[in-house]
């Protein structure tokens, strides 16, 4: 079986399971698939750095992202905010650090690293858990996901038949420019389709409002594949698990969604 079509099968597994979680009258089941996603994306962050030597501290690394989540999770908890929540999160990694006993030399990179997984996952993974509560909220995840993907397939199929010119060759070799404006394309024409196609779309967006996130989000989603691309480069990966056969690991599968989640968010505060 062929990577493509590895690809296909577990795309039409993972999406409709995906999307009944989404749409779940009750919010709590999405919210701890997240959770768990985010847990193991940054479990496979750990799993990519030992073999350049630097070593995170993973359980109170998942102990402060859950903190850092937790206000997100559930906003009514009482003194849980998001800065407490943060800075309580960096003290305990910190005084963990502190007590440790690792070597002063590896000390630096271990906590750069450990601090970058937990904000990275923590702050942008939290924008899935406020779009949840939002009304209408699964409507626009779906935005977001079909957003998303409608770029990533786009831009995959026309790099692969049509790319010429490298868009970021050091970074991620197979990224090409045609890839990019074919994504951008394709994006456009998914979004305007679920808009014409599902008046709940229609009362929260107009034309232009389509218009604008398919570019804001073909360019932000792009960028968080860029930067999961330059965290594997650097760290010697292809991929960054198995988790998905054809598709690699959670953080492959949601490097740009963890990106445009916020980007719908704060477009939904300005513009409304």
């Amino acid at each position: 079986m062929g990577p493509l079509t590895k690809r296909i099968l577990v795309a039409l597994a993972a999406i409709p399971a995906l999307l009944a979680v989404t749409f779940f009258p009750q919010g709590l089941p999405f919210k701890i698939l997240v959770v768990l996603a985010l847990l193991l994306a940054l479990h496979e962050l750990f799993q990519l750095v030992p073999r350049k030597g630097v070593l995170g501290l993973k359980g109170a690394a998942f102990l402060c992202l859950l903190l850092v989540l937790l206000p997100d999770f559930d906003p009514s908890i009482p003194y849980f905010q998001e800065r407490e929540s943060v800075l309580l999160g960096l003290l305990i990694l910190s005084l963990t650090f502190l007590f440790s006993g690792r070597p002063p030399q590896e000390m630096l990179a271990s906590v750069g690293l450990t601090y970058f997984g937990v904000l990275y996952f923590g702050v942008l993974g939290g924008y899935f858990l406020l779009l949840r509560d939002l009304p209408r909220g699964s409507w626009l995840l779906l935005f977001v996901y079909a957003a998303t993907w409608a770029y990533d397939t786009g831009g995959y199929f026309v790099g692969r038949f049509f790319g010429r010119h490298k868009m970021t060759p050091r970074v991620s070799p197979k990224k090409s420019w045609e890839g990019t404006a074919g994504g951008f394309v394709f994006s456009l024409i998914v979004l305007f389709l679920l808009w014409r196609g599902f008046a709940v779309f229609q009362e929260i967006f107009d034309w232009k409002d389509v218009l604008i996130l398919s570019m804001l989000m073909s360019l932000f989603g792009q960028l968080g594949d860029l930067v999961e691309s330059m965290v594997k480069r650097s760290l010697s990966a292809k991929d960054s698990g198995s988790f998905f056969p054809g598709h690699g690991g959670i953080f492959d599968r949601i490097d740009s969604l963890l990106f445009n989640a916020p980007i719908l968010f704060y477009y939904l505060t300005i513009r409304f």
